[in-house]
């Protein structure tokens, strides 16, 4: 019973100070909340570039590791296994953030998904720096859990969804035809010779 106890302690784990509170009492705080939130997607764009230049196949490999983390993402949400924790403390959405998006389910992290699946991808090509990947990505993972969008068992959801997509999608080699009609596109869009 005691171990129990103590591993929803941690699985459900949320400090006892609003820090999403804090955030949301000045302009500066709120401007911070939207691109913490948001830039993970921006730096997942710049990982990308550098994955597809190094081998075009990456991009058919992110395009259906992306739509199927996605429909895990949405299909789980939508189940409602749990709202997120910051619902405990307020019944609005944060300035700034999409209000259908956030008044679903909990579970799995989304973000925590992409970040597992990018980071074994950079692991296995070693085309991105791996400690600059973790110094981006893991402490904007912890503001998360931190700010009241997630549990840490959401985490552990997007760490098993992300490996097991990971697992299964790595090898997939695209045909030619489709690489020979990607690859002049992406030249095209980054100026490359």
């Amino acid at each position: 019973m005691k171990l129990i106890k103590l591993l929803n302690n941690i699985l459900f784990w949320q400090p006892s100070k609003d820090f999403l509170k804090i955030f949301e009492n000045s302009v500066f705080g709120k401007i911070c909340l939207i691109v913490l939130n948001y830039s993970i997607w921006i730096f997942f764009f710049i990982v990308s570039y550098f994955l597809i230049r190094h081998d075009i196949n990456f991009f058919g490999r992110l395009f259906i590791i992306t739509i199927i983390a996605e429909i895990i993402e949405k299909y789980f949400k939508k189940q409602k296994i749990w709202l997120r924790p910051m619902f405990k403390r307020r019944s609005t959405t944060p300035f700034g953030l999409v209000n259908k998006w956030y008044y679903s389910g909990s579970f799995p992290s989304g973000h925590t998904m992409k970040m597992v699946y990018f980071l074994l991808f950079v692991i296995s090509t070693q085309v991105f720096s791996v400690p600059l990947f973790l110094v981006f990505t893991l402490p904007l993972l912890t503001f998360r859990v931190i700010a009241g969008f997630h549990y840490p068992i959401d985490m552990v959801g997007g760490i098993f969804f992300g490996t097991i997509l990971w697992f299964f999608l790595k090898g997939i080699i695209f045909p030619d035809y489709f690489n020979n009609f990607i690859q002049p596109i992406f030249n095209l869009i980054f100026f490359i010779k």
